[in-house]
Formats: structure tokens, sequence, C-alpha cells
């Protein structure tokens, strides 16, 4: 069996060949330490990375959205949101803490250092939050 370490913790990975080794890798909890939430962030990067410019297809229309870890503040992550991305900015630390939590159990929240982080663009015929990606049209809805 193939092995994965993330911040010095294995797990033992049984590879199909019906199947990409992502998709059966067991969840392993870890414990709260800035190494861990990077790695974390690392992975959600990868694993969502529609929502970031990590994507190459997203790249492509100009999605730059970026998570950075700042720092512990006892349980709770606090991160720095920059970029475009092709949610709602609200949505992506939703989705982001909720990653961070299942992986990180100790974790009681994960916040952005400054509430403007959270800000979106709004479209002015309806006052909700839009895509800043100028000819995109809405994101497709978030399963």
């Amino acid at each position: 069996p193939r092995t994965a370490a993330i911040a010095g913790r294995a797990s033992a990975l049984i590879v199909s060949p019906m199947r990409p080794p992502a998709v059966l890798m067991e969840l392993v909890e870890l414990v709260l330490t800035e190494e861990n939430v990077v790695a974390v962030l690392n992975q959600a990067e990868a694993e969502l990375g529609t929502m970031f410019g990590s994507d190459p297809q997203s790249a492509r229309v100009g999605i730059t959205g970026k998570a950075e870890f700042v720092e512990l503040d006892g349980p709770i992550v606090v991160l720095r949101l920059s970029g475009r991305f092709w949610h709602a900015r609200a949505r992506v630390l939703e989705r982001l803490e909720a990653y961070i939590l299942e992986r990180i159990p100790e974790t009681v929240a994960v916040e952005v250092e400054d509430p403007s982080q959270l800000e979106d663009a709004l479209d002015p015929a309806t006052g909700l939050p839009i895509n800043e990606v100028p000819g995109l049209g809405p994101p497709p809805p978030l399963l």
C-alpha cells in the first residue's frame, strides 16, 4: 500500500486501479498546529480548486482567490482571503471552515483577519453579490 503523510502523520492507502488515490484517502484527524492548518489549507485548495485560482480553468477566466493562514488565536484559525473567488466570499469561508473542522476537530472556528475580506461586489440592479469577474454569469450552485 501507498502512504500519505500530513504534517508528520501517516495513513495507509489501498489504491484501486478503478479510482484515483484522492478518492480513497481516508480522513486523518490532525491536532491543531500551524503546520497542520497550512497543510489542510493546501489540501483544500487542491480539492476545492474551482473556488480558487489554483484550478487551471478558473485561472483562465480570472479567478485568483487565495486563502492564506494568518495565525492561531487559541482554537480559532484566522485566514486572509484575497483575489477573486468564483463563489461569494462568505460561502468560501464556510466551505473552508467545514473542511478544516472535519480534519482538525480541535478547531472551534475559522475567521478572517478583517471583516472587509468578506465583502463581495454587488450587482447594481439587484443589490445581490455577483462574481467579480467581468463577463461571467453567476456561479453554479454548490453541491
